[in-house]
């Protein structure tokens, strides 16, 4: 029996945090996207670099846009929007949209703690 290659791009690494997350609409125009401001509170199971992996009561659609609220390290905020890529059950695949070099050196170093 063949193996599937791997498709990720980073490891992932347990992560067991609570995530505020901002559903991402179209405006009424359809030109631009509003965060909407009562946030949803879901659980991460795990993270890498390019992204999480979220439990939620909510379902979502592949292609739904979020911003995301969380801490990597003690007293260090995360905002970051991410794209669902997946879902099954009740979970969800999150790939991060314009990360930067802070968050993944965050995601780094919880990564290294965790090892």
């Amino acid at each position: 029996m063949a193996v599937a290659p791997e498709k990720r791009r980073y490891n992932r690494f347990e992560f067991q945090k609570s995530v505020q997350v901002f559903p991402v609409l179209p405006s009424k125009s359809g030109n631009i996207f509003e965060v909407q401001q009562n946030p949803l509170k879901v659980w991460a199971n795990d993270i890498s670099e390019g992204g999480l992996r979220l439990e939620t009561s909510n379902s979502f659609n592949p292609n739904f846009l979020l911003k995301l609220n969380f801490e990597v390290e003690e007293e260090k905020l995360v905002e970051v929007f991410g794209k669902i890529i997946w879902t099954r059950d009740s979970h969800c695949g999150i790939r991060f949209m314009l990360a930067d070099q802070e968050m993944r050196k965050g995601i780094r170093s919880f990564a290294k703690k965790k090892a």
